[in-house]
């Protein structure tokens, strides 16, 4: 549904709002689960909005009332959000890919502490996250990277000019993508301390943990 058409819908189910005779639990009840089937069909499950219907009896001790203040108080700051042109579904995405991303840096610890493999299978699967995480990153801040190279170095520096990362992040990721090229260029020698590798992981996780709040 288009923007403009969901705020028309709020604003026709912000009229049944429940008051004086019809402010009883039974009208509050009716009020409440529309704004949530609202939500959660047309905003998404995934949203602080419809977290906050859910949540709706932990603010308040009447639950009558709670019900319907709660459900109109999301009502009017999903179309507050909407009036912005805010992306509803863009953080929704982001969070979803930087999840994946997280597991494939858990498995790069996983092959990291066990022994059956050598630790430059760690380090390629820590380069690759990172990168996707980088341009996942560059998404979000809404930084053009059309024409440059979707690698990490041409990406950080992008970033570090936009003054998205600071300098001590790009220093980080420099050293990070080290141990990557390595890898992947046969330096087996230069990655063969697996502590080393899972400390890079661990630089790589916070540093990912510091960007995707």
């Amino acid at each position: 549904m288009e923007t403009t058409k969901l705020i028309e819908k709020i604003e026709e189910i912000e009229k049944l709002y429940p008051t004086g005779d019809d402010s009883a639990d039974e009208r509050a009840n009716s009020f409440y689960l529309l704004s949530l089937q609202f939500v959660r069909n047309y905003i998404g499950k995934d949203t602080e909005f419809y977290n906050s219907l859910l949540n709706y009896n932990k603010n308040y001790s009447d639950l009558a009332y709670s019900k319907k203040i709660e459900a109109s108080s999301v009502l009017s700051s999903v179309k507050g959000y909407l009036k912005l042109n805010l992306d509803l579904k863009k953080s929704q995405s982001y969070n979803l890919k930087i999840d994946i991303i997280s597991d494939f840096l858990n498995q790069a610890v996983n092959l990291a502490n066990d022994k059956k493999y050598h630790p430059a299978a760690s380090a390629i699967l820590l380069g690759a996250s990172l990168e996707e995480f980088l341009k996942q990153l560059c998404g979000q801040k809404e930084v053009d990277i059309s024409e440059i190279k979707k690698t990490i170095d041409p990406i950080s520096q992008k970033l570090k000019k936009e003054n998205i990362i600071t300098k001590q992040d790009f220093k980080d990721i420099n050293s990070w993508v080290g141990l990557r090229n390595d890898a992947t260029h046969g330096n087996f020698d230069e990655v063969n301390d697996r502590k080393r590798v899972l400390n890079a992981i661990e630089g790589v996780n916070l540093f990912m943990r510091k960007y995707s709040n």
